[in-house]
């Protein structure tokens, strides 16, 4: 093991970005009430929103790509690349916001 505590780190997001993709299907099924309304439909930030929720699972399959940087020994890349899931919650968050 190259560094313990980037391996115990980088294994512990993901696992916990694993775990969040068992409700994933939870929250894809609860997006498609976003269209409840009769004139949803007419709203671009409806459909980012329903885009942004779809687009959940490639960002934990992306933060896999941090054991990468970690066998080659850039670890502040691998952290950077294991918080992807993390920027994806703030779009998700700024879209909710902006909408």
């Amino acid at each position: 093991m190259k560094n313990p505590t980037a391996f115990a780190i980088l294994l512990t997001l993901n696992i916990l970005y694993g775990l969040t993709l068992f409700l994933y299907p939870i929250m894809l099924y609860m997006s498609v009430f976003l269209f409840d309304a009769p004139s949803s439909y007419r709203y671009w930030g409806t459909y980012a929103i329903a885009f942004t929720i779809m687009s959940y699972p490639l960002w934990p399959i992306l933060s896999l790509l941090c054991w990468v940087f970690y066998h080659r020994g850039s670890y502040k890349w691998a952290y950077m690349i294991a918080n992807l899931a993390l920027v994806w919650l703030l779009v998700l968050i700024l879209m909710f916001i902006i909408v």
